[in-house]
């Protein structure tokens, strides 16, 4: 690595050590955000793709290298004072790559000399004059009156075990989800006016919940709370009003309070691909299936390495029936993602309905024994004519819901594969109170189909979504 010392804006970067100071601050980069910035400030003002910043930290090559990329120039913003939406140094082209956009040895905001000596004194004068006009308008007051003048500037260990956090809930190769919940605590204990972090520690902990680390009796009041919190330490904190909108979407069953938060941290910042991707969600529980779409390629768009957002795109097209598009998206995350159950649920049921139960079957055995889809095991047995064992995998949810999970909605599909549409209509009634997850994609379910028609459907359906 070449020595020396990277100097732009004010800032000084040791390329060696990592130690970065700037006036009175002084701190030290960890080594992927330090190569992240050496290569960027050595081809300033060009385009560093993904790929190449990859080959420069991973030389060798790691199974999670997208979140791992994305979590370092998280940290490097973080000890920059970047703004991805607004940045001073760092530029993000979407799906692209990064720009370092301050030239070395200026201020962001410095103007070349040749530039200031073109201005005339009339236009100087001119626009003097203007200032002192829009300050006589009281300009200065509607600047300061609906800004947060007190915004919380976390500790840097803060910072570093929120980031840890972020990359933890990330990761689809492993099963991560406590850690990321002790991380974000740990964050929180560090700094409890860290509003970002209660955000993300109520996100990480309802994530517990629909992976089913948690019961919705133990995990949700504490994530609503964690909103909150997050909300009363900054009202403009955006991911607190998702986490709530997700909340009341997916265990309160009110779609019209979780539309009315997402809408909120929309309007907050429509750059968030969280919001985007809940929002994605709320229209697919609709039956808004454009706007489903619309929303969840607008997510992967602003985040396109997030493996979620690509494995709930397949489970859309696996709602829409649009199975072989569904089996090719899918087949892509889990290569990369062995660990992700949701992902390899999607392919099971997916392959399923395509006929080859062979391979439906692997990937349902392959599953792990929590997460939202516990039912694919014992769907596939029932397609297969394997009853008994189908039967036993009821038995096994049943056990789960003694200990407070949420299964009436797989133990349905279940009942109405095997044809026995009286228990399966049973379960589903359960299914719209016990908080099943994913009992809000019944209007699209495809293996809903032998109960659609009936009234239990029809009963459901209105208790669900409040349709006459």
């Amino acid at each position: 690595m070449e020595s020396g010392f990277m100097e732009f804006d004010g800032w000084k970067v040791d390329r060696v050590s990592g130690e970065i100071s700037r006036g009175d601050h002084a701190a030290r980069l960890p080594q992927q955000p330090l190569r992240i910035l050496i290569e960027l400030f050595d081809h300033a003002g060009a385009v560093v793709t993904r790929d190449q910043l990859v080959k420069a930290l991973w030389p060798a090559g790691i199974v999670d290298f997208d979140n791992g990329l994305n979590v370092a120039m998280r940290k490097l913003r973080v000890a920059l004072n970047d703004v991805a939406d607004t940045p001073r140094y760092i530029e993000t082209l979407p799906r692209v790559g990064y720009r370092f956009i301050n030239r070395p040895g200026e201020t962001a905001a410095s103007v070349p000399s040749t530039e200031v000596r073109r201005l005339s004194a009339a236009r100087i004068a001119f626009v003097l004059a203007i200032i002192a006009l829009v300050a006589g308008l009281g300009l200065s007051w509607w600047l300061w009156s609906g800004r947060d003048t007190s915004q919380h500037i976390p500790s840097e260990r803060a910072q570093e075990l929120y980031l840890d956090g972020l990359q933890l809930r990330s990761r689809r190769d492993i099963d991560t989800t406590n850690e990321s919940v002790a991380k974000f605590a740990a964050a929180l204990q560090e700094d409890p006016k860290y509003p970002e972090a209660w955000a993300a520690y109520g996100t990480a902990i309802s994530i517990a919940v629909i992976r089913q680390k948690l019961t919705p009796a133990e995990g949700i009041p504490k994530a609503r709370a964690a909103a909150a919190r997050a909300i009363e330490l900054a009202p403009g904190e955006p991911l607190a009003y998702a986490l709530l909108g997700q909340i009341l979407m997916d265990h309160d069953k009110d779609f019209a309070g979780a539309k009315r938060e997402l809408d909120h941290a929309m309007q907050l910042n429509d750059h968030e691909s969280l919001v985007w991707h809940h929002l994605a969600m709320w229209h697919g529980h609709l039956g808004h299936v454009e706007e489903a779409f619309a929303a969840i390629r607008r997510a992967r768009e602003l985040e396109p390495t997030r493996p979620i957002y690509t494995a709930n795109y397949s489970l859309l097209l696996y709602e829409t029936r649009r199975y072989d598009e569904a089996i090719g998206m899918v087949k892509q995350v889990i290569e990369l993602n062995a660990r992700f159950d949701q992902a390899r649920s999607v392919l099971a049921r997916s392959l399923m309905a395509t006929g080859d139960l062979a391979g439906a079957l692997e990937q349902a055995q392959a599953n792990g024994a929590s997460g939202p889809n516990q039912g694919d095991l014992g769907m596939v047995y029932a397609k297969l004519g394997r009853r008994e064992d189908a039967l036993r995998e009821i038995e096994r949810l049943d056990e789960r819901a003694r200990r407070g999970f949420a299964v009436a909605y797989e133990q349905a599909q279940i009942y109405a594969t095997l044809g026995d549409i009286a228990q399966g209509c049973a379960a589903l009634t359960r299914a719209v109170t016990d908080h099943s997850l994913l009992v809000n994609w019944m209007r699209l379910e495809p293996r809903l189909d032998p109960l659609r028609g009936s009234q239990c459907y029809a009963d459901a359906e209105q208790k669900l979504y409040g349709v006459k």
